[in-house]
């Protein structure tokens, strides 16, 4: 079987959540609103370079969940920036353009394997290693070489891709050998997307808030509890992946901490749910037309139809019937007050900070 065909081959292995709309197109702020349950407006990330402001003290994270609960809790990163380090036992770093992570991973796993339970987060981050090296290294923010280049943008992240589906098989076949596959919950998602082109002035992710870069996907493969090739094609937030794992582990969420604003997926996966979940949407460009890479300056609200995003720099609104219209190229802007309106109230529900009491 090709590598690249893997991530559809793995859709026969589990749950896969086909629209999982992140918090943030870009790591930082992404992986800490996944692992907080909450947006970065309540846990305190909400840019580039604020991952120090995470609120530790109200907000309970996944990972302290289970270390409370008896799990050996282990990680391997680019960064000790992009994730909340409280409840791990111990975070490795790597180094992106000499390690093997491949190899590097299935080591890790051996290590873990007798700790019964264990956490183990694996961060794939050869793929940002080939957007820096061959992107954003190479082009400029709005350099048409790029821009105007959509189907070799396009074949060169595919290559990228394709790697990662080549580490993903390479994990996934070694767990089974290792028989950990039948009891292990494997979680699986990408953080963010990526762009190709689509719009000038972003050679990547992280500037704007289109649907290429903020609708992701993820897998849940548990053969023990959860179904086998279940594909939930309504969306879903990254911020319900903590509170969907509290909910299959049967772990209580405690009450004196910041309340989690996502919701457990587990109704979806059992058929008694099928509506899809609004999400709350921020940037915080470290580059870009208006760079404003310490505190977020693009936000949106998005629906499964609609999208209303807000540019607090240029104070400009858009909005996009992304049924109609999903390359997001038709701004709707005055044409419907009402829904404006009402968008508008609800972005405002989820912007700014929100503290205990």
């Amino acid at each position: 079987m090709p590598v690249f065909d893997y991530f559809q081959e793995l859709k026969k292995e589990g749950v896969f959540l086909a629209n999982m709309v992140t918090y943030a197109p870009y790591t930082v702020a992404s992986v800490h609103a996944l692992f907080s349950g909450m947006y970065g407006s309540r846990n305190g990330v909400d840019s580039y370079y604020g991952s120090l402001d995470f609120d530790k003290d109200n907000c309970f994270t996944i990972t302290q969940y289970l270390k409370e609960n008896g799990y050996y809790c282990k990680a391997d990163v680019l960064s000790k920036i992009i994730l909340p380090l409280q409840g791990f036992d111990e975070v490795l770093i790597h180094d992106e353009y000499a390690d093997d992570l491949k190899t590097k991973h299935k080591e890790l796993i051996n290590q873990v394997a007798h700790k019964n339970p264990f956490f183990l987060f694996l961060h794939y981050s050869k793929i940002h290693t080939g957007i820096i090296s061959e992107v954003v290294s190479k082009f400029g923010d709005f350099d048409q070489l790029y821009f105007s280049r959509r189907e070799e943008n396009r074949q060169r992240y595919d290559r990228f891709v394709k790697s990662a589906g080549e580490y993903l098989k390479g994990i996934m076949e070694y767990s089974k050998k290792q028989g950990l596959f039948e009891n292990t919950l494997f979680v699986i998602f990408t953080d963010h997307g990526c762009s190709l082109g689509e719009k000038v002035g972003e050679k990547c992710y992280g500037v704007f808030t289109y649907d290429y870069t903020v609708v992701t996907f993820a897998y849940l493969i548990y053969p023990k509890l959860l179904p086998m090739a279940k594909v939930i094609p309504v969306s879903v937030r990254s911020i319900d992946i903590a509170p969907t794992l509290l909910d299959i582990l049967s772990i209580k969420k405690k009450n004196k901490y910041k309340d989690m604003q996502g919701e457990t997926v587990l109704p979806l996966i059992k058929g008694k749910d099928s509506r899809d979940r609004d999400a709350y949407i921020e940037t915080a460009g470290l580059s870009g037309p208006h760079p404003s890479p310490y505190k977020p300056n693009i936000c949106a609200y998005r629906t499964s139809r609609l999208k209303l995003i807000y540019n607090s720099s240029l104070e400009k609104k858009e909005l996009y019937d992304l049924e109609k219209d999903p390359t997001e190229s038709v701004n709707l802007i005055g044409k419907c007050p009402g829904l404006e309106a009402e968008l508008w109230e609800k972005m405002q529900q989820n912007k700014g900070r929100v503290f205990l009491g």
